[in-house]
């Protein structure tokens, strides 16, 4: 069943006669459906495809906060020495979910004493032999980000 047809039916059998007026706009609220690349109005949304995408994204809420509170719990890197790569953050995927939490490295990062760099990983497949990564992918031709955090000279 339609979420605009839930709505009118919820109303009617709601004592007042109505619900709250805000349910009856939600034609103009729209919902980024990943399956038809398109937004579509929430009221045109089955009732369980809205539950599941509700589900969906509690889900990535709390991933995400669980990634930035692992950032935050992470003791001081540049304090000990390194036994391998000079990157501290790998496999960050090139996308928007990745660039969120590359947003918040940069938001909590200690500006004074560090500086961050981000170079690209993994070429694109669609890019195979044509000589794209040979110093190395580009973020923009790259799948991945690593992050690099320095300590700045002086320090």
């Amino acid at each position: 069943m339609k979420i605009h047809r839930l709505v009118q039916m919820l109303g009617l059998i709601n004592e007042s006669g109505r619900l709250a007026s805000d349910m009856y706009d939600l034609n103009d609220k729209m919902y980024p459906s990943e399956s038809t690349n398109e937004e579509i109005p929430i009221s045109h949304m089955e009732f369980q495809h809205l539950i599941r995408a509700f589900v969906k994204q509690i889900a990535t809420i709390k991933h995400k906060d669980e990634i930035i509170q692992q950032l935050l719990d992470k003791p001081t890197w540049t304090e000990q020495p390194t036994n391998g790569h000079r990157y501290v953050f790998s496999e960050i995927p090139n996308d928007t979910d990745g660039q969120e939490v590359l947003d918040n490295i940069k938001k909590y990062l200690n500006k004074e004493s560090y500086t961050i760099r981000v170079k690209g990983q993994h070429l694109k497949p669609e890019l195979y032999g044509q000589g794209k990564a040979y110093h190395g992918a580009t973020l923009g031709d790259s799948t991945h980000m690593r992050v690099y955090i320095d300590k700045k000279k002086g320090e």
